[in-house]
């Protein structure tokens, strides 16, 4: 029950504020787009090598940490929105 309560609280609470979740999806796009050049630069620039590959890695977990932070922005700028306005009791 805690959780549902919790669950409660943060949606409505990220619902609140679209100018908010505007930014957070800018931001999770310009961190998808390092990590993809990160990736693309390791690739091109840099010779085989192990060193390579872990630049790549690290380019891969940035691109998907990017994501992830740019679907929260969308679900804070819609489903929670949507949520938002249907659970509240006028």
């Amino acid at each position: 029950m805690r959780i549902r309560a919790y669950l409660h609280r943060l949606a409505i609470k990220l619902g609140n504020n679209p100018r908010l979740a505007i930014m957070k999806m800018v931001q999770g796009g310009l961190v998808f787009l390092f990590g993809s050049l990160m990736i693309m630069v390791s690739d091109n620039v840099l010779s085989d090598s192990l060193s390579q590959e872990i630049i790549a890695f690290c380019g891969l977990v940035v691109a998907a940490a990017g994501v992830l932070w740019t679907l929260v922005g969308y679900l804070s700028m819609s489903v929670l929105r949507l949520y938002h306005m249907m659970s509240k009791k006028d």
